[in-house]
């Protein structure tokens, strides 16, 4: 970029198809080419099974690619001690499935854990950290309390607090607020907002709502069927004809950002 402007994440020709894929459709994802600046709020959009979670799990190393490479600041993703790599990025994923009885003040120092060496308790600096995550997603009342007792939607706040505290430069969510109510999940999205602002954090998000999409995210990438139909400005990406043509669905813009269904649909 000519700008001066920091590439955080770039997806360079990624392919990806799994073993037991039918002999008609081999690729699960084909060929996908990304490029996201640091500062960025990103939303990954597109039908079910069209390979958004797939290429999430691609460009935080869970998977490896069958084509094409992942770079974060330049270096391919194999390439960085797992130490580095979660002091770089985070992932908060859509369902975590927790068992044991820690606190939620537990499970946000975990976050801290990437910073501290492996025989030193937290630090002061880590608990500030962590309270502040939990302030932001307004969790701190919930610091004493189990895990195991919360909703999905206050353990959801919960993991992403954790994520926070880690600090990292890129966050990568994969609808990471679906069992949020509305209010809390306008809360997170515009917190996201303000962080990629006045912070310069990254955020790669796989979304469902396409009006939430539309009215937080910078920047969007549509994937249908394995491909990369477009990616762009969420204004210039999400049109009326572009959601027709990917979702079947039949919208019209209400407002500058906003998106409305059309009742014969």
């Amino acid at each position: 970029m000519g700008d001066g402007t920091v590439t955080m994440l770039c997806v360079d020709n990624l392919s990806f198809g799994y073993a037991h894929r039918s002999p008609d459709r081999p690729q699960t994802l084909q060929d996908v080419q990304l490029e996201v600046a640091s500062g960025g709020f990103w939303g990954i959009v597109g039908p079910n099974g069209s390979g958004k979670t797939t290429l999430l799990n691609l460009v935080t190393g869970q998977l490896h690619p069958t084509g094409g490479r992942v770079l974060l600041k330049g270096r391919p993703i194999g390439e960085y001690p797992l130490d580095e790599l979660a002091r770089l990025a985070a992932v908060v994923p859509q369902n975590l499935d927790i068992r044991f009885p820690f606190t939620c003040l537990d499970i946000v120092l975990m976050g801290r854990i990437p910073h501290k060496s492996r025989l030193a308790g937290y630090s002061d600096q880590d608990l500030e950290q962590a309270h502040q995550a939990m302030e932001w997603t307004e969790t701190l009342n919930f610091a004493g309390r189990l895990i195991t007792e919360l909703s999905g939607g206050e353990r959801q706040r919960v993991i992403f607090a954790k994520a926070l505290a880690q600090q990292p430069e890129i966050l990568f969510l994969d609808e990471a607020f679906s069992n949020m109510d509305v209010y809390y999940s306008i809360r997170c999205l515009d917190l996201l907002g303000r962080l990629c602002r006045e912070r310069r954090l990254t955020v790669v998000s796989i979304m469902h709502d396409l009006n939430l999409t539309s009215a937080f995210c910078s920047d969007v990438a549509v994937l249908q069927a394995g491909q990369l139909v477009s990616a762009g400005p969420a204004a210039a990406i999400l049109t009326p004809e572009r959601i027709r043509d990917v979702f079947r669905i039949h919208v019209v813009r209400a407002g500058e950002r906003g998106l409305a269904i059309l009742p014969e649909c």
